[in-house]
């Protein structure tokens, strides 16, 4: 018996072995690395020299990397909430039992499939000043549009757009999987009651699916403060630095200015701005998650 156990034992780690090798050596292997190559000023064409905590010295005097700390927080305080309130209302109106809703859900869904390169490109053009269809909507209602991507105060709200718009319908599918499960019988209720639809969804709806909403919140977090390739592509980290974020910092000091300690010191000073949000998320979630 215990034989046949340990043969079993052993089949299952072999199916997993090749999983496990290369979490090793392609994940866990370069983390240990990569935080070793911290506390070295190492530039790839010469030998690392070691220089202890100078790379972490520098990142904490750094006033651009602050910089960009606030701007990547700045970030993810728009694009959390309205990936959430957006995402939501998706699922709400795609939840309908009407004809031909599969198309909307589709249609929806459509922009998470798409390169984020290539709507980072596309949404340039339209956020164009002068002959962008956005500012071109804006003149017919007599508004005159911003500069967009070519202002300290409207580039950062841009960008923010594009990541809402590229990743709402991820966020729908997830939430209209919750609302299935909402028990029907509980808006029947509510409807006997005189409830209008407006407290239907906030009484019912939104406790319901609270523990999506922290799934949600949670995937948001991680991909807001790990922001790249939109700034990169759109603004390049202008104008004058007002969408420099931490993860264009880390690529720039990486393979343009070959700093490769530095960046590797600010790649963990961005895991442990990830982890203290997460773990705070976590802990907060005992107030308004319901998981009945």
């Amino acid at each position: 018996m215990l034989r046949k156990k340990f043969k079993g034992v052993i089949g299952l780690y072999g199916y997993l072995a090749p999983t496990i090798i290369g979490l090793i050596l392609f994940n866990a292997g370069t983390i240990v690395v990569s935080f070793i190559l911290s506390f070295y000023k190492y530039d790839v064409i010469t030998p690392p020299t070691w220089i202890g905590l100078e790379n972490y010295r520098w990142v904490l005097n750094s006033s651009l990397f602050w910089k960009s700390v606030k701007n990547t927080f700045a970030f993810a305080s728009g694009y959390i909430p309205l990936s959430i309130a957006i995402s939501l209302a998706l699922a709400i109106l795609v939840n309908q039992k009407i004809k031909g809703v599969g198309i909307f859900r589709t249609v929806f869904y459509l922009p998470v499939v798409t390169s984020m390169v290539g709507v980072s490109i596309v949404f340039a053009w339209l956020f164009n000043p002068y002959y962008g269809l956005v500012n071109y909507v804006l003149g017919l209602f007599k508004i005159t549009g911003p500069a967009w991507l070519s202002s300290t105060q409207w580039a950062m709200p841009a960008v923010i757009i594009v990541s809402v718009w590229k990743t709402a319908g991820y966020y729908m599918v997830i939430y209209l999987a919750a609302l299935q499960n909402v028990s029907p019988e509980l808006y029947e209720a509510a409807q006997i009651d005189g409830a209008t639809r407006w407290k239907q969804i906030r009484h019912i709806t939104i406790p319901a699916v609270s523990s999506t909403t922290f799934f949600v919140a949670i995937m948001c977090t991680m991909s807001s403060l790990k922001i790249f390739e939109q700034v990169y592509v759109m603004t390049q980290g202008g104008p004058a630095n007002s969408t420099v974020t931490v993860n264009l910092l880390i690529y720039r000091n990486a393979f343009e200015y070959l700093r490769m300690g530095r960046a590797t010191s600010m790649a963990y000073f961005l895991f442990a701005a990830i982890m203290v949000v997460t773990l705070i998320q976590f802990v907060g979630q005992r107030w308004w998650v319901h998981y009945d």
